[in-house]
């Protein structure tokens, strides 16, 4: 049997391994399009797989050919979700949920008054509320002095009474009461 003849004969695995790894078709369908992806996405990586299987394959071991293609088939399609279905990588232990609580900033390049490229910067931070953080920092210490500042600052840094003092030239005590 050529590889042509194999791969028509067996493609009804594609449909059957995406039943056994999502459900369901519908199921299938849902979950890909939360991955910014179509099932017809998913069906043509299990058709990729069962292609690549029929290259390969021995008539020696025909009996276990339909649960190897699957095993693969199944681990293929989960990869390509997670792999290509999200615009950035992201470990595999991040739930759908934590994925979509990342914010994504877009960082314009301007060369000549036009926008070059659209860059993207993946951030957990919330950039207006920290830009208003910092606006408050600046206002509550702008009546204090430069020594007073810097001390604020290496100890919002995790640096110790200890250490502050020996980077500033000053006792501990100083410190304590600067």
């Amino acid at each position: 049997m050529t590889a042509e003849e194999l791969f028509k004969e067996k493609e009804y695995l594609v449909i059957a391994a995406i039943k056994q790894r999502f459900g369901s078709i519908t199921r299938a369908r849902q979950i890909a399009e939360m991955n910014n992806m179509e099932l017809d996405d998913l069906m043509q990586v299990g058709r990729m797989h069962l292609w690549a299987c029929c290259m390969k394959h021995d008539a020696e071991r025909a009996e276990t050919f339909n649960a190897y293609v699957m095993k693969g088939m199944k681990w293929a399609m989960s990869d390509e979700l997670h792999m290509k279905g999200t615009p950035f990588k992201v470990s595999r232990k991040v739930s759908h949920e934590e994925k979509n609580q990342i914010n994504i900033h877009s960082i314009d390049f301007h060369q000549d008054e036009e926008t070059v490229n659209g860059f993207y910067a993946v951030s957990p931070i919330n950039v207006e509320e920290e830009a208003l953080l910092s606006v408050e920092f600046e206002e509550v210490t702008s009546v204090l002095e430069e020594r007073e500042k810097l001390i604020i600052l290496h100890v919002g840094e995790g640096y110790t009474e200890r250490e502050i003092a020996v980077k500033l030239g000053m006792g501990r005590s100083t410190v304590n009461t600067k």
